[in-house]
């Protein structure tokens, strides 16, 4: 009978929580990528805890380079409406 320490266990358990927490986020975001991250790291946890902690270490950099990405796009989306509005509406403004 081999005895696991309670760190491993405990350690275990956090990082299936926390790969089922980036499917979950993942899928409602938007974002595929960070919920394969999570689901590679749910099927690895079995053989390698250190790979699995690597995949969802990944998975969550993936989600706020997506996240980051979404924010720029919005932004941009933002500026050129206020920038194609602003042109269109320069001649009533001036009197032209």
């Amino acid at each position: 009978m081999t005895y696991q320490p309670a760190q491993a266990s405990l350690d275990r358990g956090s990082v299936q929580t926390n790969a089922i927490i980036l499917i979950v986020v993942g899928l409602m975001c938007g974002g595929m990528i960070p919920s394969i991250f999570g689901i590679i790291a749910l099927t690895q946890m079995d053989t390698d805890i250190d790979s699995a902690r690597r995949m969802n270490r990944y998975g969550w950099i993936s989600a706020a380079i997506l996240a980051g990405l979404a924010i720029l796009a919005i932004l941009l989306y933002i500026v050129v409406f206020v920038l194609i509005m602003g042109a269109a509406f320069l001649p009533f403004i001036f009197g032209a």
